[in-house]
C-alpha cells in the first residue's frame, strides 16, 4: 500500500513544517488536489520537491494529512507489524505491576488516530480518524501477530469520529470477550467496564498518581470527587485510608466503585455518592466537616483554547473550596487532563485558590501521565495531564 497519491506543499510561510510533528494543515496543501478519496494514503513532499513523510489525507478535516512516518516505507501490515511491536517492547516494564496498559497512543507512537489498550486477556482499541478506519482492519491483523489477546473490541465512541465524517460503532472484533474485566494495579484490583465506561473504559494515564497514594493515607480520611469507578478511592482506602467518599455524578459509575471496594476488601470503609461534585464540596465545607486529603481529577473543562477563562474560573473555584474543606496540613492531589491549560497556567490557579482560601502550599509531589502515555516533544500535544499533591496549611 504505496502512496502512489502525491502532495507537495505549498512554498513561502505557508508551507512550513514543524520538524518531527506528524499534522498538515488545509492552508498548506494546494488548493486543488484532484482524484484523491478521502482516506488514501499519500506522499508528501515539500515546497522543493524533497520527500517528507507518508500519511492519509481527509479534506474534510482542518487536519489535512497526519502522516505515519517520515522515511520511505510501506504502509501495510509489516508497517504495523513494526509500529506496534516497538511500543509493546517500550512497555515491557510496566508488566511487573499491572496488566492494563496503554500499548498505542496516538501520535505519541507514530499511529495517529488509534489508540490501543490492553486489560487483562482483553485488547480495546479506538479510531479517531477516516485515514486510521481505512487502516484497521491491517492494524488488527498486527494486534494479532504482537501482542495476541484473547479478545478484541473495537469501542469507536468519540467527537473526534464526527469532524472525520465518521460514525460511532461498538463491536467484537472474532469471539465475543466479557464486558467487565479484572485487571490488577501494583496491590489494587479493579473490575473495568469495557463496554460501557467512558473512553476505552478506565483511566490508565493516572496509574503513576494512583500508586503514589500509598505513604500518604495510612489512618487519613478521604475525599475523592469525580471518582468514576473508584480508581483512587478504592486506591487510597487499601494503602491504609480509614474512610474514604468518593462522589461522581453517575450511578452506574458508583456501582462499579463499590464492585471494586468489595473486590478489595476494603467495603466498610468506603461510601460512594451520586451528586455534582461543586454542589457536594460546597455543602459538606458549610457542613464543618474536613478531610485529610481530597482528590480532584475532573473531567476536561477546556476544549478549546478559546475557553480557557472559563475553565480557569472553574478550576480555581473548585481548588478553592477543596483547600477550605481539608484539616490544617491536610494534602490535596489535584489534576487539569487539557492540553490547552499549560503548566503554569495551572499552577497560577493553584496559588490564586490558596490566597482566596487563606492558606499556603507547599508541593510535594509533581503529577504526569503514566509512561504508557508517552510525552513527544516535537508534538505538544501528547504532552494534557499535569497535577500536584499539595500540603495545604492554614495561612
Amino acid at each position: 500500500m504505496t502512496g502512489g497519491n502525491i502532495i507537495q506543499l505549498k512554498s513561502g510561510k505557508k508551507g512550513i513544517v514543524r520538524p518531527g510533528h506528524p499534522w498538515l494543515f488545509r492552508p498548506q496543501l494546494p488548493k486543488v488536489l484532484a482524484g484523491i478519496k478521502a482516506g488514501s494514503i499519500v506522499t508528501v513532499l515539500d515546497a522543493k520537491g524533497n520527500f517528507l513523510g507518508r500519511g492519509y489525507y481527509n479534506p474534510k478535516s482542518y487536519i489535512t494529512i497526519r502522516l505515519l512516518t517520515f522515511i520511505d516505507e510501506e504502509i501495510d501490515k509489516d508497517f504495523f507489524v513494526k509500529k506496534i511491536g516497538e511500543s509493546a517492547e517500550k512497555r515491557k516494564s510496566l508488566l511487573s505491576a499491572t496488566n492494563a496498559y496503554r500499548v498505542i497512543f496516538s501520535e505519541a507512537d507514530s499511529l495517529p488516530g488509534l489508540i490501543l489498550d490492553i486489560y487483562n486477556d482483553t485488547a480495546v482499541f479506538q479510531v479517531l480518524t477516516l485515514g486510521m478506519d481505512k487502516l484497521k482492519t491491517i492494524a488488527i491483523d498486527a494486534v494479532r501477530a504482537i501482542l495476541r489477546p484473547k479478545y478484541i473490541y473495537e469501542k469507536d465512541s468519540s467527537p473526534f469520529r464526527k469532524l472525520e465524517g465518521l460514525k460511532d460503532i461498538s463491536m467484537w472484533w472474532g469471539e465475543t470477550g466479557k464486558g467487565i474485566v479484572e485487571i490488577s494495579e501494583g496491590k489494587v484490583k479493579f473490575l473495568v467496564d469495557i463496554e460501557k465506561g467512558h473512553k476505552t473504559g478506565f483511566y490508565l494515564d493516572q496509574r503513576k498518581s494512583r500508586l503514589g497514594l500509598e505513604g500518604f493515607c495510612k489512618d487519613k480520611t478521604v475525599l475523592d470527587l469525580f471518582c468514576y469507578t473508584g480508581g483512587f478511592s478504592v486506591s487510597a482506602a487499601v494503602f491504609g485510608a480509614k474512610g474514604v467518599t468518593g462522589v461522581d455524578i453517575k450511578e452506574e459509575w458508583l456501582a462499579l466503585a463499590r464492585e471494586n471496594a468489595s473486590l478489595n476488601g476494603i467495603s466498610q470503609k468506603a461510601e460512594f455518592i451520586k451528586g455534582d461534585a461543586f454542589s457536594i464540596l460546597k455543602d459538606i465545607l458549610n457542613s464543618g466537616r474536613k478531610f485529610d486529603i481530597i482528590i480532584l481529577d475532573p473531567p476536561s473543562f477546556l476544549k478549546t483554547r478559546e475557553s480557557l477563562a472559563s475553565a480557569s474560573k472553574g478550576y480555581k473555584e473548585l481548588n478553592t473550596l477543596a483547600m477550605k474543606t481539608l484539616t490544617d496540613g491536610g494534602t490535596l492531589v489535584t489534576f487539569s487532563c487539557s492540553h490547552n491549560m499549560p503548566n503554569a497556567g495551572f499552577s497560577e490557579i493553584l496559588k490564586k485558590s490558596a490566597i482566596d482560601a487563606g492558606k499556603k502550599i507547599t508541593i510535594l509531589k509533581r503529577c504526569h501521565q503514566a509512561e504508557d502515555h508517552p510525552i513527544i516533544k516535537a508534538i505538544p500535544q501528547t504532552e494534557y495531564l499535569k497535577g500536584y499533591f499539595l500540603k495545604v496549611d492554614n495561612a
